[in-house]
């Protein structure tokens, strides 16, 4: 499996004849037995794996009942994905050399499978796995065959229940006869998507050992009509002459395009690195390699996929690395990008619930539904890697199933990628019918998907400010018409409502997308159907305001308008809480004002866990100026003692004694008697809403960097 993995990584699919003569390739059959098998294992140590099955083909015509040979073109032809050819040859070694190659039964039942011949898979993958019993590797194997039995079981029941959805293989101005790979949707009309431009086989001698020889670059595809034209490489300064360059992310606001590129380490091993170029003034920056932390020059780093974190909109750059410490061959990992420090957080790795024994691949990241796309060989699926999909974020992840069928098939689909709107997007896939100068499932083309009966759900409403609140303003509401406001009362300008859906697993709502109204306070949402949505401003100013919206049962598209919404609104002006009154000359509370701070104040802090308050603490005149601030600073500290000792933390919480310097009431009459009523008022508490924390949950993944 190592081998499939490195030639998705980085493929070289052109024939590449290293120190073979012209001559030579001209008289073949001259050749002995012996420089073929020199040839083909000189092709096959490069990487070559055609030019390694040229000459292996003609050394088995001298060598045909040499286990070694077989073996060796079995895992060729496999790693070439000609899955007929090293079925026959795998189930010729299981039948002669059982003992000797025990693998062999499995790789036959997973070329069948990859065949969707999967009642004749599954009845090899039980033989094989009967044949485990007492072998060393009988646990790792064994969980790998009951996924492979699954998938076949599964394979036939999504099969029979197809997805409506159109797929078409784009023309040969962007498939060529070589692997296309890692489409990237640019906008409704252009994508951006790597390749190898060369039209034939390409034979590297000893005569021309010192020419250039071609790499995979950026090209783009602009739609025309109802076609996709291609072909043209991508402007900036992401290609370079002789490097291998592909696998690209393009943020969401399009100033930051990470990509890959590639070159051989002293070992000869493939190894990938990420770059990411910024966009300043309409320009593409020189691209900058990302950090050692990302890039280990021992191991691939690559295939980006962008998603953002919840509420501080940071770039979280997931990408494939077969790095350390993963779940099996090829993993996910991620890391998060601050860009007020321009760090990176350390790298992590998504978990077991995304990570297999397998290999997973080619991640994309749809902010709109919140779910990552991914390709797997460790979950059941139809056969070879299938694209997988998971709700969630960085290590938390749910409700994660295979897409179906069509998009998925018996062979290698990857790279499914979907366009802003959701209606349409590309994948990758060397099913049968594509453009391949091998044989016909030897090479990845790129396929456009577009749903046929996409539901398309928009959702708008329009914010009032609702002028009262639990805390003293008063209004007289009795005839007062919520569905129709007078043109006088302005809607809401500047004011940020986010959008939630609802995770089927933990039923907790997680953050999708916030929208910010302009003059007319509207907002609006696209939505998709079988959801539960939660709708909530944002920002200390707005208290306790939420509504919540299902599309369980919408199977059509559709604008919803919904009413008027009125939202209570906090500024952060103090508010005096009723009743937190102090005897003359004291600080503590009674039991009458903790009762009073029971079901206001702390009722509020723990329903918006966000918020940061001041409270402020008064005093009368009575006293000099250092005394009275001694004083309500006792007072202020006494109340934040009690609400932390409520549960409340510390760091959201803010003393202020202010003295006699602002009193709401006279102190004396206007005859200059004392005012003991007007004194009462002044030994006051209040809050007042200074801000809200910051965001804890994302920044735990730089904890480990400080």
């Amino acid at each position: 499996m190592k081998d499939f993995k490195i030639k998705v990584i980085l493929t070289t699919t052109f024939i590449f004849l290293a120190g073979i003569a012209t001559a030579q390739l001209a008289n073949i059959d001259e050749l002995t037995p012996g420089q073929l098998k020199k040839y083909g294992k000189s092709a096959s140590r490069a990487g070559d794996i055609y030019t390694a099955i040229f000459f292996y083909e003609k050394y088995r015509t001298f060598r045909a009942n040499n286990d070694e040979v077989n073996y060796t073109l079995a895992e060729l032809h496999r790693n070439a994905r000609n899955y007929e050819k090293a079925a026959e040859l795998y189930q010729l070694l299981a039948k002669k050399a059982g003992k000797k190659y025990p693998h062999a039964q499995f790789y036959h039942a997973q070329m069948l499978k990859s065949m969707g011949q999967y009642d004749e898979a599954i009845d090899e993958f039980t033989k094989y796995r009967r044949s485990l019993r007492g072998n060393k590797e009988e646990r790792t194997y064994s969980k790998l065959v009951r996924m492979e039995t699954e998938g076949c079981d599964s394979a036939k029941k999504i099969i029979q229940s197809p997805l409506n959805v159109s797929i078409e293989n784009i023309n040969s101005s962007v498939n060529g006869p070589h692997i296309e790979f890692s489409p990237i949707p640019f906008s409704d009309t252009m994508f951006i998507y790597a390749s190898l431009r060369v039209d034939s086989l390409v034979y590297f001698t000893q005569e021309n050992e010192d020419t250039e020889r071609p790499v995979r670059q950026f090209y783009t595809a602009k739609k025309q009509g109802m076609d996709w034209i291609g072909g043209q490489l991508l402007e900036g300064p992401f290609n370079l002459p002789g490097v291998e360059t592909g696998n690209g992310a393009l943020s969401r606001d399009g100033n930051r395009f990470y990509f890959t590129r590639c070159a051989k380490n002293w070992q000869g091993k493939p190894i990938c690195a990420l770059y990411v170029s910024h966009k300043i003034n309409n320009q593409w920056q020189k691209p900058e390699k990302l950090p050692a932390t990302i890039n280990d020059p021992n191991y691939t780093a690559t295939q980006p996929a962008l998603g953002r974190t919840a509420k501080t909109n940071r770039d979280i750059i997931y990408f494939v690395s077969d790095r350390p410490e993963g779940r099996g061959g090829l993993d996910i990992w991620y890391t998060v990008w601050d860009p007020k420090r321009n760090l990176y957080s350390k790298v992590r790795n998504l978990g077991s619930r995304i990570n297999t024994l397998g290999d997973e691949m080619t991640p994309f990241y749809d902010p709109r539904t919140r779910n990552l796309f991914f390709s797997s060989t460790g979950l059941p699926g139809l056969g070879g890697l299938d694209i997988f999909s998971a709700f969630g974020e960085r290590r938390k992840w749910s409700d994660i199933k295979n897409i179906g069928y069509p998009l998925n098939s018996s062979y290698d689909d990857l790279y499914f990628t979907v366009s802003r709107s959701g209606e349409d997007g590309f994948f990758v896939s060397n099913r049968p019918g594509g453009n391949s100068f091998n044989n016909e499932t030897c090479c990845d083309d790129i396929y456009y998907y577009r749903w046929n009966e996409f539901i398309n759900i928009v959702v708008y409403a329009t914010i009032y400010p609702f002028e009262q609140d639990k805390y003293g303003r008063k209004k007289d509401l009795s005839n007062f018409d919520f569905m129709n406001p007078d043109a006088s009362i302005k809607p809401l300008n500047d004011a940020t409502i986010a959008l939630y859906v609802q995770d089927k697993e933990t039923k907790e709502y997680v953050f999708l997308d916030n929208y910010s109204t302009g003059e007319d306070g509207k907002f609006y949402f696209h939505l998709i159907p079988e959801q539960n949505y939660q709708f909530k401003m944002q920002g200390f100013q707005y208290f306790n305001s939420e509504l919540h919206l299902s599309t369980e049962f919408f199977n059509f598209s559709d604008s919803i308008e919904m009413p008027p919404i009125w939202v209570n609104v906090l500024t952060d002006k103090p508010v005096v809480l009723e009743n937190i009154y102090y005897e003359f000359n004291s600080a503590e509370l009674s039991q009458r004002a903790k009762n009073v701070l029971d079901t206001t104040l702390l009722v509020m802090l723990k329903e918006a866990p966000e918020f940061i308050v001041e409270i402020g603490a008064h005093t009368d005149s009575i006293g000099d100026h250092e005394y009275n601030t001694k004083l309500s600073q006792d007072r202020a500290n006494g109340v934040i003692a009690y609400l932390i000792s409520k549960g409340i933390s510390p760091e959201r919480l803010v003393a202020k004694g202010y003295g006699a310097e602002f009193p709401i009431a006279p102190n004396k009459n206007p005859d200059g008697t004392d005012n003991p009523e007007g004194r009462e008022k002044n030994r006051r508490t209040e809050f007042r809403i200074i801000g809200t924390l910051g965001e804890e949950e994302e920044d735990e993944d730089f904890a480990d960097d400080n």
